[in-house]
């Protein structure tokens, strides 16, 4: 019985050591592999070369019959093509002479066993238990009959070869820099191993036994430099007296960081992306003294859906402005630029573009008990009866939310969730703020809901368009001659914040969307800075130059069906006139020119104190 239980025992040791040396094995993740992130932009303009958070690895073909691993073999394990992977006899050398010294001298630890150290147990401290462990990994590989195991019955030198090719793989050559080939290329300057003279070679194996070195002339260093030399039997004055360290570079590191998933390519274009940071930096630079810091640039092919800047701050290195926040991702408030899908319900719920809202102060269920909410313009003025169009491009709150009531919150609401807004709360939460700045949503998915009005054979979605890249539009807040007016027309929408704390700027076109934020991070006010003045001094300049690069096309776009060009008076006697896009069947019957309004223009009717209200504004309604 008391054999059975050693047995036991036994078993259960050995169980317990074989899992204890499977378990990086078993559960190694590729993922923490070094390497090199070459990225290139659409247009095939090398962006980034840099190391991974792992190391830098460049991995090119090993050349077996080079004078460097011919060396490499002859120091490091000169039985390597005739043992069983684990040198025994060596090992008991090692160990003995670690015994009389008393101290560790030696491990004699095979190519093998090097490998396997360098790929899963790079931070593990030297023991002879972790010897033992890496020894009966490296006996593993020599079992054909194992699965995943490298070995084979029929060729042993080819197995050899593919060990040796990923030790070299995994081997560390100082500077953060793993495998021969990224060594040669940096420290070097050489793209082959044949190229290599004599001091180099030595240099390079005394690095792989030395690879924590602080200097390549401390005396550890030094001495194993020559005694390497001796073995090998070369004769050579030491020229090199320094190292070159691995030069990364990452252009672009916001859009590296979020866009790059082991591709090659990325979709931004440098040379729009360098330009849209160059705008900002220097319009940034020209607004310091009205308390501006920080911009972020977000630009996409809507067909597509492939970012071509991704900008989210000024610069991505600097801590001072806080480059951690990625503004594109996080959760923002839209303010004005959620009013284009709320027009775009009403022309889709019968209202024409002309239809006359009412812009006034008034108040509205807050869905709060004994409260109400008061709608004002971010002017504080009222403008009575104004055109549905003009209400729109001016962005004028009191109509907002007059339309947004004649609709029903709820249904808006509703219709905000097709556009992809994802708005996490019930419309009671929002009440009217809904359409005007309450809801946080990414930035990011502003940008794409906004794709999703590009289609323009939709009649409704066509004159929302039309409405917003139209500069007549624009007279009430923006003025006809504005930095809005670009060289191919733009559908175009801004937002002011209260306090003049963040301005923004979106516009969409079938060829390109993009949307420019201007703000200070420790969310102080700017001074009178407004989405028109400096977010839309950055927009003006990108548009442009996504015009002259081509990605932005002049377009002569097909009529949908049912919309005409139609000719409206604007005084009594018609001489006054404005042709615009509208529904063929719609008619209007007020002469704004000469302040007359008519009931059949309105969008939905006015109530005795409304009325009242528009005759105390000077407003004729008949």
């Amino acid at each position: 019985m008391k054999k059975k239980y050693i047995y036991i025992i036994i078993g259960l040791l050995a169980v317990s050591f074989l899992s204890y040396c499977f378990f990086p094995v078993v559960f190694y993740k590729n993922k923490d592999l070094p390497g090199n992130i070459v990225l290139y932009d659409r247009n095939g303009i090398l962006i980034a070369d840099k190391a991974t958070e792992f190391g830098y690895k460049k991995i090119i073909d090993l050349d077996l019959q080079s004078d460097f691993v011919k060396s490499l073999i002859l120091i490091e394990d000169k039985n390597y093509f005739s043992h069983f992977w684990v040198d025994i006899i060596s090992k008991l050398w090692a160990i003995n002479s670690n015994i009389t010294s008393k101290k560790i001298v030696s491990w004699w630890s095979t190519i093998t066993e090097q490998y396997i150290k360098n790929r899963f147990f790079i931070k593990h401290k030297r023991t002879y238990l972790q010897k033992a462990r890496e020894a009966t990994l490296a006996f593993y590989y020599s079992i054909p009959f194992l699965p995943n195991t490298l070995s084979t019955f029929e060729n042993r030198e080819f197995t050899k070869n593919r060990i040796l090719s990923q030790y070299l793989q995994n081997a560390y050559f100082w500077n953060n820099l793993y495998w021969v080939w990224a060594a040669i290329e940096v420290y070097f300057w050489k793209d082959n191993l044949s190229d290599l003279n004599s001091e180099e070679i030595v240099l390079l194996i005394t690095l792989l036994n030395n690879p924590w070195s602080e200097s390549i002339y401390n005396d550890d260093f030094s001495a194993y430099f020559e005694k390497v030399k001796r073995k090998l039997w070369y004769n050579f004055e030491r020229k090199i007296d320094k190292l070159n360290k691995k030069q990364s570079f990452d252009n672009f590191p916001f859009a590296t960081q979020d866009l790059y998933f082991w591709d090659q390519k990325l979709s931004i274009d440098a040379n729009l992306s360098m330009f849209a940071r160059n705008s900002v930096n220097e319009t940034l630079e020209k607004l310091k003294q009205k308390n501006v810091t920080n911009a972020a640039v977000f630009a996409i092919n809507p067909k597509t859906r492939e970012v071509l800047i991704y900008e989210w701050s000024r610069d991505f290195y600097s801590k001072l402005i806080d480059w951690q926040v990625n503004v594109i991702k996080s959760q923002r408030q839209p303010w004005s630029t959620m009013k284009p899908f709320l027009y775009l319900m009403a022309l889709e719920n019968w209202a024409w573009i002309n239809s006359m809202l009412l812009d006034v102060e008034n108040e509205y269920n807050s869905f709060s008990e004994g409260k109400t909410y008061i709608s004002n313009n971010y002017s504080l003025k009222e403008y009575g009866l104004v055109r549905l169009k003009n209400a729109l491009w001016n962005s004028l709150n009191n109509a907002t939310v007059r339309l947004a009531s004649h609709l029903w919150l709820e249904n808006v609401y509703n219709f905000y969730k097709d556009y992809w807004f994802d708005l996490k709360e019930w419309p009671e939460h929002y009440w009217y703020s809904l359409v005007l700045w309450n809801p946080s949503i990414k930035l990011e998915d502003l940008v794409y809901s906004y794709s999703k009005l590009l289609d323009l054979t939709d009649k409704n979605k066509f004159l929302l368009y039309n409405i917003l890249s139209d500069p007549d539009n624009r007279d009430i807040s923006f003025w006809v001659n504005s930095i809005l007016n670009t060289s191919i027309p733009q559908a175009v929408k801004t937002w002011t914040s209260s306090n003049f704390k963040d301005n923004v700027i979106v516009s969409y076109h079938p060829d390109f969307v993009l949307w420019v934020w201007v703000w200070n991070n420790d969310n102080s006010s700017m001074i009178w800075v407004t989405g028109i003045t400096w977010a839309g001094y950055i927009w003006h300049q990108i548009i442009e130059e996504a015009i002259k690069l081509g990605y932005i096309h002049d377009y002569n776009f097909d009529i949908p069906e049912g919309i005409e060009k139609k000719s409206y008076c604007l005084d009594l006697n018609c001489f006054r006139k404005e042709v615009n896009y509208d529904i063929s069947s719609s008619n209007y019957y007020s002469r704004i020119a000469d302040n007359i309004y008519d009931n059949r223009d309105l969008f939905e009717k006015l109530n005795d104190f409304e009325s009242q209200k528009i005759l105390d504004l000077w407003f004729y309604l008949k």
